[in-house]
C-alpha cells in the first residue's frame, strides 16, 4: 500500500517511534491523525509536521486504554473523513521486574496500555477498513514478543500477545485487502529508556541503561522498516541482527538458545537484585 495520500492514525506520537514514523509519512504525503496520552509531546509533534509542510487532518489526547475514549476518537474522524487507510499501533508503556515484585495494579498498567490498547483501535478502525475492502495495520510488538527474555513477564505477556494477535489477523483480513505487520523492536533510543519500570537497584539500573543506548538503533530506523513493511506487504519485521540471531536459534537450535536464555537470566538476576 502507498503512504501518498493515504490517512493514517498513529498512536503514541508525541514521541519516540511514533512521532518518528508521523514525520517520515508526512513527508510521504500522508495524511495523518495522531494520538497520544501526552498532550503536550503530541503538540510538538504536530507542529514539526506542519513547519515541515506535511499534513495533519486531526490530532487529539486520548488514553488508548479506555474503550470509551478510542471510539469516540473513531467516530469524529469516520464521520468527518471515512474509514482510515493505514492504522499504526505504536503506544506503550514498559516494565521489567521479577515475579515476586509485582503487584496487581502492574500487570493491570502494562495490559491496558500494551494489549488493550492495541485491541481498541482495532475494535475502533478495522470494521470501517473491512466495509471499504482495503487497508493495513501495523502493531508494534517488541523483542519480548518473540523471545522469553527474562525480568519481562508482563511486557512480554502483552507483546506476545500482539505477535499471535496479528498472526490471526494476517489470515483472517487477507480477503478484505486488509495487510497486517508486525514489528518486534530491539533496542531502540527513545523516551522508553526514561520512563521504564524496574524493581531492582538503583545503580544497576543507571549502568543497564547506559549498556542498552549503545546498542540501541534510532527511532527513525524504526519508522523506515514501518514504512518499507506496509509498501512491501511485510509481516514480521525484526529490527535488530542480534535479535534475528537469537530467533534463529530459538526455532532451530533451541539446547543453544537454551543456554543462552539461562546466561541472561543469571546475569540479570545478578546484576539487578545487587541491593
Amino acid at each position: 500500500m502507498e503512504i501518498q495520500g493515504s490517512k493514517i492514525l498513529i498512536t503514541g506520537a508525541a514521541s519516540g517511534i511514533g512521532r518518528a514514523t508521523a514525520i517520515q509519512m508526512a513527508r510521504l504525503g500522508a495524511r495523518l491523525f495522531l494520538t497520544d496520552i501526552n498532550l503536550e509531546g503530541l503538540e510538538e509533534t504536530s507542529q514539526m509536521i506542519l513547519r515541515d509542510g506535511g499534513q495533519i487532518c486531526k490530532y487529539k489526547a486520548i488514553d488508548i486504554s479506555k474503550y470509551e475514549d478510542v471510539k469516540a476518537f473513531s467516530d469524529e474522524i469516520h464521520h468527518a473523513f471515512g474509514p482510515l487507510d493505514i492504522l499504526v499501533n505504536v503506544a506503550g508503556i514498559a516494565l521489567f521486574a521479577q515475579i515476586e515484585d509485582m503487584a496487581h495494579e502492574h500487570w493491570k498498567k502494562v495490559i491496558d496500555a500494551n494489549l488493550w490498547g492495541v485491541i481498541h483501535g482495532i475494535e475502533c478502525f478495522v470494521p470501517e477498513m473491512i466495509r471499504a475492502k482495503k487497508g493495513h495495520v501495523v502493531s508494534v510488538s517488541s523483542t519480548a514478543g518473540i523471545i522469553g527474555l527474562p525480568w519481562h513477564t508482563v511486557y512480554a505477556t502483552t507483546k506476545h500477545a500482539l505477535v499471535g494477535m496479528s498472526e490471526v489477523l494476517r489470515y483472517d483480513l487477507k480477503k478484505h485487502n486488509i495487510g497486517i505487520s508486525v514489528i518486534c523492536p530491539g533496542a531502540v533510543a527513545t523516551g522508553m529508556v526514561d520512563s521504564v519500570e524496574i524493581f531492582g537497584a538503583k545503580d544497576a539500573i543507571e549502568k543497564a541503561k547506559t549498556k542498552f543506548l549503545k546498542a540501541a538503533i534510532t527511532p527513525e530506523k524504526v519508522a523506515d522498516l514501518i514504512i518499507s513493511a506496509i509498501q512491501k506487504k511485510k509481516f514480521l519485521v525484526i529490527t535488530s541482527p542480534d535479535i534475528k540471531i537469537l530467533f534463529f536459534l530459538k526455532r532451530h537450535i533451541f539446547p543453544l538458545y537454551h543456554i543462552i536464555m539461562r546466561f541472561i537470566c543469571w546475569y540479570m538476576d545478578k546484576e539487578l537484585k545487587r541491593y
